[in-house]
């Protein structure tokens, strides 16, 4: 952009001295290193641990080509505790490419610590170090240090000389083992004015600040900088769980945002925007709202997809399937076009930008009223929604609205049913564009929520053979999810053969799938089943457990302490009714309790009822998760909620043969 040109003008201008450009050395190894017994941090599941680590990063000018690059040094020191932590002596570092040159590394230096009666050190050999170069965006740099034994310690340093003078790298503090200290120091010119955020649950132990008096030179002018350091110790490994989304929206983390600059005359140059700015920067451009104006490419086939009479929404849902056959998703991500509507339509394939951009190009053109969302998906992390960080977004979908009820649409999988949104998609707030001058965040979310309901008959005889029929629905994202399974299989056949040699528990004699193709439709399998509860006879007494599938054995949630939400998609129901007969003669002895479950504000509700009557057992049990979303201080309750579920359905039934 023209700003950067600018800014690189008068930025090559500048001439450092007193750049300080040693290495971030670590501290000498000494005995005290080896002996952690008394850390807070470490437990049972840590097979590794950071003791220090440091990083620094400043602007520096490369001689050779006269130009300014970032260095970041970074040196850590790590405990190898146990076998498997020895994949710590395995570094792999990416470097980017920045504009049309990549970033490079120097001065890596790795050392393997050891006691044997005292401490011997042996150096990571030059030739250790390869390099790989992965596409034309992003090479490696890899080597695994030697001599790895258990408790030993490894010591790691390099340099990585970036051309993004616009930004610091993000310092992250937690990682997925305990780090005793963790070290980041900045150094600033005070022509740059930088935003800097801390991210998570943990904070700061410490921060310090220096002034560099007269750090650098600009056109003659001598400039300070600032020397920032932020210091964090007794750091806990993150541990990852179900039902979450990217970690490092969690881990805690340092952030450098780079707000505005001074040039050579003493002027102000923004760099943050605001979202007016980019509503009209967005719709202007010519891959994003020069798509969307591409009406004339529908005005003559729009007859051909839906008829006159159609109502507005059986016109917006015809478009939509039209989009889903004509152009086949190519798994590239983006918000931009990558080709282009016409093209898109001539190749019958694009990216995420150019399938749902033509979507709304063509809603336009039948005069229905529809939207571009800008979307940060699940493993992209939040968007920040402070000010406009266009880069913050890697996805688009549509919103459409139609007889005052609005639709999110995403046209990039043939089995998402009208007004449904890949879990992919569900992230907190989307950015909705209206015109050039309006835009707002919008919420993410599915109105239906994501439900399975299985439904069980049969008979039980004398000999504790059981046959039967078992019926699953799926509905919202369950449904989705088991049609694209389904989809892998070269036709239903081979799917319900996968299914019948795959079955432990039960044996599937015949099958049917209903409404495969009905995406606006539950989906349903139907089979004929038999199980063998022989051995669960003993004399004259029976016993049996009518949770025959998808019993709770195992807690989704174990840690002692989740400091991020629990995050499910969407709202969630599963529903399980079953409906047995045993022979004549059979009476209870012993059957568990009917029981309601239910966490404060009915946020979830578990119910569990049964009766036996005349030879008929009948039983039906509901889950209900009735938020997508479960705030931390929730996660104890949803815990133990789970736990109680489990130990229910643990439960069996005893009959006698009187």
């Amino acid at each position: 952009m023209m700003y950067r040109f600018f800014a690189l003008v008068w930025i090559f201008q500048v001439f450092f001295f007193n750049t300080d450009a040693q290495t971030n050395e670590l501290p000498l190894i000494s005995f005290r290193d080896f002996d952690l017994s008394d850390s807070p941090i470490i437990d049972s599941t840590s097979h590794a641990v950071v003791i220090v680590e440091k990083g620094r990063s400043d602007i520096q000018v490369d001689e050779a080509e006269r130009e300014l690059r970032v260095i970041h040094r970074y040196g850590v020191r790590i405990k190898i505790l146990d076998k498997e932590g020895f994949d710590r002596a395995d570094y792999v570092i990416p470097l980017y490419k920045i504009g049309n040159k990549f970033e490079t590394i120097s001065q890596i230096r790795g050392y393997t610590h050891y006691i044997d009666g005292k401490i011997h050190t042996v150096e990571m050999d030059k030739g250790a170090v390869f390099h790989e170069k992965v596409n034309e965006f992003v090479n490696l740099s890899k080597f695994t240090l030697p001599n790895i034994t258990e408790n030993c310690i490894i010591d790691i340093e390099y340099e990585i000389r970036s051309p993004d003078i616009f930004n610091y790298r993000t310092w992250r503090y937690q990682e997925d083992i305990p780090k005793l200290y963790s070290e980041y120091t900045a150094i600033i010119p005070a022509v740059y004015n930088y935003n800097v955020t801390l991210n998570g649950f943990y904070k700061l132990t410490d921060e310090r600040s220096r002034l560099l008096k007269d750090h650098f030179l600009l056109n003659g002018r001598r400039f300070d900088c600032s020397q920032l350091t932020y210091i964090m110790k007794d750091i806990p490994a993150f541990h990852e769980e179900s039902y979450m989304l990217a970690p490092k929206n969690y881990k805690s983390a340092i952030n450098f945002e780079l707000m505005q600059y001074y040039s050579t005359n003493g002027a102000r140059q923004n760099l943050t925007k605001e979202w007016k700015d980019v509503d009209r920067e967005l719709l202007s451009n010519r891959s994003f709202g020069g798509q969307i104006n591409r009406e004339n490419n529908f005005k003559r086939i729009l007859p051909e997809i839906y008829a006159d009479g159609d109502s507005e929404e059986d016109k917006a849902r015809k478009i939509y399937s039209y989009i889903k056959k004509q152009i086949k998703w190519n798994k590239v991500y983006g918000k931009y076009s990558q080709f282009g509507v016409k093209e898109a339509l001539e190749r019958r394939n694009g990216n995420i930008g150019d399938i749902n951009l033509t979507l709304i190009s063509a809603c336009n053109a039948a005069d229905i009223e529809a939207y571009p969302v800008l979307v940060s998906t699940r493993e992209n992390g939040l968007p920040k929604t402070i000010h406009p960080v266009i880069s913050d977004f890697n996805y688009l979908v549509a919103q459409v609205r139609v007889n005052g009820k609005s639709y999110f649409l995403d046209a990039s999988e043939e089995n998402l049913p009208f007004g449904l949104l890949p879990l992919r998609c569900i992230n907190g707030n989307g950015r909705i564009i209206y015109s050039k001058r309006s835009s707002e965040w919008i919420k993410l979310e599915n109105e239906l929520q994501a439900s399975t309901h299985f439904d069980i008959a049969g008979k039980i005889d004398d000999a504790g053979q059981f046959k039967g029929k078992i019926r699953i629905i799926y509905e919202g994202l369950d449904a989705l999810n088991r049609r694209n399974y389904i989809r892998r299989f070269s036709s239903l056949d081979a799917y319900i053969e996968e299914r019948m040699n795959n079955s432990t528990s039960m044996q599937i004699e015949d099958g049917k799938i209903y409404q495969l193709d009905s995406l606006d439709n539950n989906l349903v399998e139907s089979y004929e089943i038999s199980m063998d509860f022989s051995d669960n006879l003993r004399g004259g007494a029976f016993v049996f457990n009518p949770i025959l599938v998808n019993r709770m054995t195992k807690n989704p949630f174990n840690l002692e302490e989740r400091n991020y939400p629990v995050d499910l998609g969407s709202k969630q129901k599963e529903t399980y009714a079953i409906s047995v007969q045993l022979s004549d003669g059979f009476h209870v002895e012993r059957q568990p309790k009917n029981t309601a479950l239910a966490l404060p504000e009915n946020a979830a509700r578990y119910t569990y009822q049964s009766q036996y009557k005349e030879g008929s057992l009948m039983l039906k049990q509901e889950l209900s998760l009735n938020k997508a979303i479960y705030e931390v201080d929730e996660y104890f309750h949803l815990k133990e909620f789970y736990s109680r579920i489990i130990q229910h359905q643990k439960l069996d039934f005893a009959f006698i043969n009187k």
